[in-house]
């Protein structure tokens, strides 16, 4: 095989590998901030049954007000992990087309490789082919 090319299908495969495992890194960065995400809102709800749990039971009216600003800094805080998903996803994607990308590419590079390969040995058997019709015409023309 050529030495460039080999280099060349060198080159792919590994630039193929590393956008895999960049992809890995974003979808698991992704997978971490749903979790984050999904904690906060179940955090939320948790406090909001607590605040629906007093209903018609007295609560202080500062207690009251401390409930309702930590839910609106949840609230916010919830928006605000919203965000970082969406950008998290956003980020797998785009490691996703690269990582697609890439694999084409050593696909193609791959096929070409298999190509040369199979055109050399076409070449070696033809060869080797042409070798043992001379020899066999030297051996058929020279009976001693």
């Amino acid at each position: 095989m050529d030495s460039k090319l080999g280099k060349v299908a060198l080159v792919a495969g590994f630039k193929e590998q590393q956008s895999a495992g960049n992809l890995k890194a974003y979808r698991q960065t992704l997978e971490n901030e749903q979790a984050r995400l999904l904690q906060l809102e179940q955090f939320k709800q948790e406090y909001e049954s607590r605040l629906d749990g007093y209903g018609d039971k007295s609560i202080p009216a500062r207690q009251l007000q401390d409930y309702r600003l930590f839910l609106a800094k949840l609230t916010q805080a919830i928006e605000q992990q919203q965000q970082v998903v969406k950008e998290a996803g956003q980020a797998a994607d785009k490691a996703r087309e690269h990582w697609v990308d890439q694999s084409v590419h050593k696909s193609a590079v791959d096929q070409l490789v298999d190509h040369r390969h199979q055109q050399a040995r076409a070449a070696q058997d033809k060869k080797e082919q042409r070798d043992l019709d001379e020899r066999a015409l030297i051996n058929h023309s020279d009976p001693y």
